[in-house]
């Protein structure tokens, strides 16, 4: 755990996860053994959704995953499934954004500044490209490729 960090004591620190420095691990997270933070993220921050009305809701991260500067993960809503879900083997480039409700599978890429609404559920192995914004409830199959700058208004079948 490097300089500067801050973790709740309602966290789970898997084994072998470093944490490089300036990291917030926020309310109720868990993240999973051999996940590598850099500074600036922020994980497990409250949901921005009026809705929620502050009870104990979760994110996971799982095993092995990259989260790199600025990344923003937030816990699910007490108003829905309670819980933000992050699959193995994940990468997360730069202030790429995973809100409040969302299901991401393994082996995930978020390029830089690609942004989920709540609620949305991404398959394994998906790449989402830089600076696109997924509007809430989407689904994405799974081996889907988004390209850059893309807005994805619905759902997206595997392997597109």
């Amino acid at each position: 755990i490097g300089p500067f960090c801050h973790i709740s004591a309602d966290s789970i620190i898997g084994d072998r996860v470093e944490l490089v420095s300036h990291v917030s691990v926020m309310g109720a997270t868990t993240i999973g053994a051999g996940t590598k933070v850099y500074p600036m993220a922020t994980l497990g921050a409250p949901p921005q959704n009026t809705k929620h009305k502050g009870g104990r809701t979760t994110l996971v991260v799982g095993e092995n995953c990259t989260i790199r500067e600025g990344v923003t993960m937030h816990v699910g809503t007490d108003s829905s499934r309670g819980e933000t879900s992050v699959g193995d083997n994940g990468n997360f480039l730069a202030y790429a954004h995973i809100a409040h409700d969302c299901v991401v599978g393994k082996n995930a890429t978020f390029a830089n500044g690609a942004t989920l609404g709540g609620h949305c559920e991404i398959g394994d192995n998906v790449y989402i490209g830089g600076l696109t914004a997924v509007h809430q409830f989407v689904r994405i199959g799974d081996n889907a490729f988004i390209g850059g700058c893309s807005a994805v208004v619905g759902d997206i079948i595997p392997y597109a």
